[in-house]
Formats: C-alpha cells, sequence, structure tokens
C-alpha cells in the first residue's frame, strides 16, 4: 500500500505546480479606440484593460483574424479589489499600417506571467479594432 500513495502523491502535487503556474497569466480584455489614417499611415489604437482580480504580468503579442499576429509587449499592473471593475488601469497600444488593413479582430493573445510562464489565451469571442 505505501508503496502505491508515493507514486499518485507524487503526481498529484506535480498538478499541482502546473496549476498554480496557470493562475499567474494576466486575463485582459481589449477595447476600441480609434482608427483611421494619419500622417505616419493607418493607426489603429486600442485599450486593453485587465480584469478584477488579474495579477500583473505581461501581453507580449496580441493574435488577429485574417492577419499576422503583432508583437505589443505591454505590462499589465494588477487589478485587485476593492477596484470597481471598469476602473482597472487601461494600457494604450498604437498600431500603424502603411495602409488600411481592412476588417481586424483581435482573436487571443500571448501572456506572460511574473514567473516567465507563457501562455497563449483564445478569447471567447472576436473583439474588433478596425471595422
Amino acid at each position: 500500500m505505501r508503496k502505491l500513495v508515493l507514486p499518485v502523491l507524487a503526481i498529484v502535487l506535480g498538478g499541482c505546480s502546473n496549476f498554480v503556474a496557470d493562475i499567474g497569466i494576466p486575463s485582459v480584455r481589449f477595447n476600441p479606440v480609434s482608427a483611421g489614417p494619419t500622417s505616419s499611415g493607418y493607426e489603429i489604437v486600442f485599450e486593453i484593460q485587465p480584469y478584477l482580480g488579474s495579477p500583473s504580468g505581461m501581453i507580449l503579442q496580441v493574435n488577429f483574424s485574417g492577419a499576422p499576429p503583432a508583437s505589443i509587449g505591454a505590462s499589465v499592473p494588477e487589478c485587485l479589489p476593492p477596484t470597481a471593475p471598469g476602473d482597472c488601469p487601461k494600457i494604450t497600444r498604437t498600431l500603424t499600417f502603411g495602409s488600411n488593413p481592412g476588417p481586424l479582430a483581435i482573436i487571443g493573445y500571448v501572456a506572460q506571467s511574473l514567473n516567465g510562464t507563457v501562455r497563449v489565451v483564445n478569447l471567447p469571442g472576436q473583439v474588433i479594432i478596425n471595422p
């Protein structure tokens, strides 16, 4: 019996350490701000806002539907109670293109926790930032 308990305990504890690594990944939402031509090209501005209870971390890349991903390197602060959900800090990012890229929707992102764990996060729905 004792020989069986130790391997089972090792597997269970190993699984817990993997779960803890995922807890440190920031959870964020994206909000479109503006899109249009400028003197430097076509700019799309959007905000990144952590959800209430999200830990701090990095958003390394934003994944789009039908377009190559964009590296953004945004540091996301934590958002802890008693902060109201809409009052979590917002980070603004600007993407510049040579011309209008057409419809552009965020479908996910690559996040990194403070302990270095990197995960791809798929959004439950697309966020259109350039109609």
